[in-house]
């Protein structure tokens, strides 16, 4: 079992992780940027942090959309539960420290 110090670090790890990725366009910055739907884990990596996502897991499916509509395909990333609301609080979180001007 991990010690709460250990989890502590690993969510921040986390929210780093959520945080670079939406700067560099690797995740939506918001979920109005995107389509949700869940489903049982495809075992494949989850796009925040690229461990699988099992099957006896939720996987949460991001497709994004997409504003070249020259593309051929909505990106499509998966993400554990975690890493989703993970996401989900920083999107939020940010909008809220720009419209108060933060």
């Amino acid at each position: 079992m991990q010690r709460p110090g250990d989890l502590m670090s690993y969510l921040a790890e986390l929210r780093d992780r959520v945080h670079r990725y939406r700067r560099y366009g690797l995740l939506p910055e918001a979920p109005g940027a995107a389509y949700l739907r869940t489903r049982r884990g495809s075992g494949l990596a989850c796009a925040v942090c690229g461990e699988p996502v099992l099957a006896a897991e939720p996987e949460v499916i991001i497709e994004c959309r997409v504003l070249d509509e020259r593309a051929l395909e909505r990106p499509i990333l998966r993400l554990h539960h975690l890493c989703h609301v993970i996401w989900l609080t920083e999107c939020l979180s940010g909008r809220a420290h720009r419209s108060s001007g933060a």
